[in-house]
């Protein structure tokens, strides 16, 4: 039998919606305003996350609400509660 050494996980990011949002601006590479799914996933995957393409394609389906392939700023709210409910993320005062 392999025994495998133990694989520490992180906690879950925890921030305030203040945080969220600096966060979500600091997404937008390209200062477009909103966040796209590549500029999503690479932030999740900045964060350590796990099956980020995943979690981007729930995110999406969930909180682009126009399904104009972007989360914009309208849509954050959306996006704060999937994060929270869903990506493990807490999210102090949402």
């Amino acid at each position: 039998m392999v025994l495998l050494p133990a694989i520490h996980m992180p906690t879950h990011p925890r921030m305030t919606v203040k945080q969220f949002k600096e966060w979500f601006e600091s997404m937008d590479k390209n200062r477009d305003g909103n966040i796209s799914k590549e500029e999503l996933q690479e932030a999740l995957s900045g964060i350590g996350m796990r099956f980020v393409g995943w979690k981007v394609w729930r995110g999406m389906v969930h909180a682009d609400l126009n399904r104009n392939g972007v989360i914009d700023p309208a849509e954050m709210d959306d996006l704060i509660a999937y994060a929270k409910k869903r990506w493990g993320i807490i999210i102090q005062g949402a």
